[in-house]
């Protein structure tokens, strides 16, 4: 059974230091995924659910380790107990947790219990080179799952711990991507760059952070937009009204709100919107996401809009763009394609910023909790210096939830509270007609 194979391309990435995704500083980058609950939960189950869930997932056991002639491995630890921290705290607690750095020398996965008043928060950390936002969310239901089991007395079954850490997803990518698709997407992205002036190329936020990151609440940002039932049943029904997905109705929403922050404050712009894209289900067969690995991917979504602009026009836009970015497999082809950069020209379209950046987890059943524990809510959380502003977007039960992410280093905190009001502006003005 395979108890250790050699980093990926794309895991080195994530591995390294100072290493982008295209625009994404992926170097090291954690993952945080967790549950706020009223209730105090028992710390003897969550100690025994966190070993079962490294026993069930092998990547979560893994450690990286370098041969003596540089080549960096991922090698399995069967005997690997991930450790839980416990501590008083709320929000300004969390806050802290998710700007404070990570030390992965011990291990990719590990979890912390913050406990205030009455409410328990269970955060599970991640690295991102060994886990994506949907296996994450799924892991996060298996935690759900496997403590009820436990404290109800019905604990699950456990599966062999000895199983063989799977693929990465780029060695995958390339068993149903060829090589001439590769190429020939590099090809058209150089065309279309090379026909682009100035005034054609994607608007960004003007950066006005403090540059170095000192803001008193924690470089990285997040706030929440929370849907209740009602109005989450309204805008999924306001999308299919118009014929749209959420996720573009979103999109169409965002931009116009970034659109109200750059300048000239009137006339079109161009600007890009930037989606995280699984890519799972482009293998054969297609990867569950119950297996954890990370496999995020992006494409991009082009429009013009105009100050006054119209945000379900601007979602048909994303709509077109996002149909288009599906019949050229532009998400799987990507992944390959950033590999085989070798120009200054191609590698600076690669890494140019997009206007918004939007990871859209998708619509999530409701976690089934023991008597005593009410779920309040879910977040996650991924960023990295210098990364682009994010919306992550996901539904849990009957509640939407969005969060604006960002880093005070490049955006204060004064332009992204006018983007997120305008935002909501506009998804209620959505929601109304």
């Amino acid at each position: 059974m395979t108890a250790q194979r050699a980093l990926s391309p794309l895991e080195l990435t994530y591995f390294g230091t100072e290493t982008r995704l295209g625009s994404v500083p992926a170097a090291g980058m954690p993952v945080f995924i967790g549950s706020t609950v009223h209730g105090l939960l028992d710390i003897e189950i969550l100690r025994r659910v966190l070993d079962e869930l490294a026993a069930q997932h092998p990547l979560l056991r893994s450690k990286p380790v370098t041969d003596a002639d540089g080549t960096r491995y991922l090698r399995r630890d069967d005997a690997y107990r991930p450790r839980l921290d416990i501590a008083d705290g709320g929000e300004a607690e969390y806050l802290n947790l998710v700007n404070r750095p990570q030390d992965w020398r011990d291990g990719l996965f590990h979890a912390h219990l913050l406990r205030d008043g009455d409410r328990d928060r269970i955060i599970l950390v991640i690295h991102h080179g060994i886990a994506d936002g949907r296996s994450a969310f799924a892991l996060l239901a298996q935690l759900w799952q496997r403590y009820t089991a436990h404290a109800t007395g019905t604990a699950l079954s456990q599966s062999d711990s000895d199983q063989e850490l799977p693929e990465s997803i780029d060695a995958r990518l390339a068993e149903v991507v060829s090589d001439a698709e590769v190429a020939g997407w590099l090809d058209q992205i150089r065309a279309g760059a090379a026909t682009m002036s100035p005034e054609s190329a994607p608007r960004s936020l003007p950066i006005d952070g403090d540059g170095i990151g000192d803001d008193p609440l924690g470089r990285f940002a997040l706030q929440r937009i929370e849907l209740d039932t009602n109005e989450t049943r309204d805008l999924i029904a306001a999308a299919g009204a118009h014929g749209l997905s959420v996720n573009s109705l979103l999109g169409g929403a965002a931009l116009v709100a970034f659109r109200s922050q750059l300048e000239p404050a009137t006339g079109k712009l161009p600007v890009l919107c930037g989606h995280a894209a699984d890519v799972r289900s482009e293998l054969n067969p297609p990867l569950s996401a119950h297996t954890i690995l990370n496999c995020a991917s992006g494409v991009g979504t082009f429009a013009l809009v105009a100050d006054n602009a119209d945000p379900i026009d601007i979602a048909h836009e994303v709509a077109a763009g996002m149909a288009t970015a599906r019949e050229q497999r532009e998400a799987p082809i990507f992944l390959l394609a950033s590999q085989r950069v070798q120009d200054e020209t191609t590698a600076a379209i690669f890494a140019a910023t997009p206007t918004v950046a939007i990871s859209n987890i998708g619509r999530l059943p409701a976690h089934s909790t023991p008597e005593g524990i009410r779920h309040i809510r879910d977040e996650i959380y991924a960023m990295g210096p210098g990364m682009p502003p994010k919306l992550t977007v996901f539904t849990v039960g009957e509640r939407l939830t969005i969060q604006v992410e960002y880093d005070t280093a490049r955006y204060s905190r004064a332009q992204m509270g006018k983007i997120s009001s305008a935002f909501i502006d506009a998804l209620q003005g959505i929601s109304a007609a």
